[in-house]
C-alpha cells in the first residue's frame, strides 16, 4: 500500500516538474528531490522483498535436501529380532499369520500405574475366547461322528465346503483389487495341502481316540515348529555363507513334551494307546508345516490374507472330497448293504456324490457343521485378524497353549469324557514345554560379518 502511495506522489511530482509554467524554479528543485527520494525508497523495499523471497526459497530447498539425505528412522525390526509365534491351536496354526503380529512395544496398552489398560485386557480376553472356540472343535467333531449316517469323510466335506463358501465373496472382491499374485496363490495351494493333511488326520484319529487326547497331540505342533524353524535357520545361514550350528537347547521343550505324551498314553483315563493316537500325529506335522509356509506367504504379500485363507479352505474341501471318494461311505441305512450302495453310486459318472441327507436329518449334525464351518473357522478368522494385531506375540502364544484344558472341559460336557489326574499331569508337561519353547523363541541371533559366525543369544 505504501509503495502505491509513493508511486502516486512520484507521478504527481513528475507532472509538476513538466508543468514548469505554473511553478517557480525553486519549487521544481524541491519536487525533483522528493521524487528521487521516493523512488529510492521504492527500490529499497522491492529489493528487500526479492531478497526475502530468495531467502525463503533457499531455506525450503535446504530443508528438503536435508530430509532427503538424512538417515531414515529405524522402523524395521531385524529378522533375527522378531519373535517366532508358536501356536497350539489347529485354527491358529492355519490362520495365525494372516494378520501381522506387531512387536510388543507397539501394541501394549499400559496405564499410568504400569498395569495393562482395559483395552489391552479386552483383546487378551478375545484371544482366550478364540482359544476356547478352537478347542471345542474336537468334542464337536466327535459328537457329529456319533450321528447315524455321518462319517469322517462326509463331515469333512460338509465342514470345509461351508467354510470355504462363506469366505468366497470377500475373496473375489480382494482378487479384483489385485491383492494376490499368482506365485502367492500357488504357495497357498501347497500350504493348504499341509493343512488338509492335518485336518484329515485329526478326523480319522477321532474315530478311535478321545477329543482331549487328540487336542493334546495337536498341541505338539508348537514343538515341531520350534525344531523345524531352528533347522531352517541353520540351513539359511549356511547357504548365506555363515557358520552356525543347531541350538541343542531347542530340544529341551521336545523332551518335556514327549514325557507328557508318554504319561497320557500309558496312564491316561482313555486307556491304552490306539491307532487313532498315531494318526493324530498328522496334526502337528500338517498344521506346523502349514503355519511356517503361511508365515512366509504373508511376509511377501500381507494383502493376500483373505484369498490365501480361502484357497487353503478350498484345498481342504478338495482333500476331503478325495478322501470321501477313496473310502467307502458306510451310511447306517437299515436294509441296505453298504457295499452295494457304494458300488451303485460309483457307477454314476465314476464319482460318488456326497449324500448330505444324514446331516440334514440330524439337528445335532446340522448345527455342528454350521458351528465348525462358520463360527470356529470363518468368523474366528475375521476376529483373529483384528485381535492378533493388538496382542503381543508372546502373550498370544502362551494363551493358546491352554487349548488342551478347554478341550478337556468341552469334551467332558459334550461327550462325557473323563479327564483323569494322569491326563492333567501329562497335559501340564506339554503346556509347560510349549511355554518354554515360546520363551526360547524370544532369543536373538547375532552374526559377525568378519568371522562369518552366527550365534543365538538368550
Amino acid at each position: 500500500m505504501n509503495e502505491k502511495v509513493g508511486l502516486a506522489v512520484v507521478i504527481c511530482a513528475s507532472a509538476l516538474t513538466k508543468s514548469s509554467a505554473f511553478v517557480g524554479p525553486s519549487s521544481i528543485q524541491v519536487v525533483g528531490t522528493l521524487k528521487n527520494n521516493l523512488a529510492n525508497v521504492i527500490n529499497i523495499r522491492q529489493n528487500s522483498r526479492e531478497q526475502h523471497q530468495l531467502f525463503v526459497q533457499s531455506t525450503e530447498s535446504t530443508t528438503l535436501k536435508s530430509n532427503e539425505t538424512s538417515e531414515p528412522e529405524e522402523s524395521i525390526i531385524s529378522i533375527t529380532e522378531i519373535e517366532n509365534v508358536y501356536t497350539t491351536s489347529e485354527e491358529a496354526a492355519v490362520f495365525f499369520a494372516d494378520a501381522p503380529v506387531n512387536p510388543p512395544d507397539e501394541v501394549e496398552v499400559i496405564s499410568a500405574d504400569g498395569s495393562l489398560s482395559g483395552e489391552g485386557l479386552l483383546w487378551r480376553g478375545v484371544v482366550v475366547i478364540l482359544c476356547a472356540l478352537w478347542a471345542s472343535n474336537f468334542a464337536t467333531a466327535k459328537l457329529v461322528l456319533q450321528q447315524p449316517g455321518v462319517d469322517t469323510s462326509l463331515f469333512a466335506v460338509a465342514r470345509f465346503s461351508v467354510a470355504a463358501l462363506s469366505l468366497l465373496p470377500g475373496s473375489i472382491n480382494s482378487v479384483r483389487k489385485g491383492n494376490i499374485s499368482l506365485d502367492t496363490a500357488k504357495g497357498a495351494i501347497v500350504c493348504g495341502s499341509w493343512v488338509a493333511f492335518g485336518y484329515i488326520g485329526q478326523l480319522i484319529g477321532l474315530i478311535t481316540t478321545t477329543p482331549s487326547r487328540s487336542c493334546v497331540i495337536c498341541s505338539l505342533n508348537c514343538i515341531f515348529v520350534a525344531i523345524l524353524a531352528e533347522l531352517m535357520r541353520v540351513s539359511k545361514r549356511n547357504n548365506d555363507g555363515y557358520s552356525t550350528s543347531f541350538d541343542l537347547k531347542k530340544l529341551i521343550p521336545a523332551l518335556i513334551a514327549v514325557t507328557g505324551v508318554a504319561i497320557i498314553e500309558l496312564k491316561g483315563a482313555a486307556g491304552a494307546p490306539t491307532v487313532g493316537d498315531l494318526i493324530s500325529f498328522a496334526q502337528p506335522i500338517g498344521f506346523g508345516m502349514g503355519y511356517l509356509q503361511l508365515e512366509e506367504l504373508m511376509k511377501k504379500q500381507p494383502s493376500a490374507a483373505l484369498p490365501v485363507s480361502n484357497i487353503k479352505l478350498f484345498v481342504a474341501s478338495l482333500a476331503a472330497f478325495t478322501y470321501f471318494e477313496l473310502t467307502p461311505h458306510v451310511a447306517n441305512i437299515a436294509g441296505v448293504d453298504p457295499g452295494v450302495a457304494v458300488e451303485a453310486s460309483k457307477s454314476v459318472g465314476g464319482f460318488t456324490i456326497p449324500d448330505f441327507s444324514p446331516i440334514m436329518a440330524s439337528p445335532v449334525a446340522l448345527g455342528a457343521i454350521a458351528y465348525t464351518g462358520i463360527i470356529t473357522t470363518s468368523l474366528s478368522l475375521w476376529v483373529e485378524s483384528i485381535a492378533f494385531q493388538r496382542v503381543p506375540a508372546t502373550d498370544a502364544s502362551i494363551i493358546l497353549t491352554t487349548e488342551p484344558l478347554f478341550a478337556a472341559a468341552t469334551s467332558a460336557f459334550l461327550v462325557g469324557e473323563t479327564f483323569g489326574l494322569s491326563d492333567a499331569i501329562g497335559a501340564s508337561f506339554i503346556v509347560g514345554a510349549c511355554i518354554y519353547a515360546i520363551r526360547m523363541g524370544e532369543s536373538k541371533e547375532v552374526c559377525d560379518e568378519d568371522t562369518k559366525q552366527c550365534s543365538v543369544i538368550d
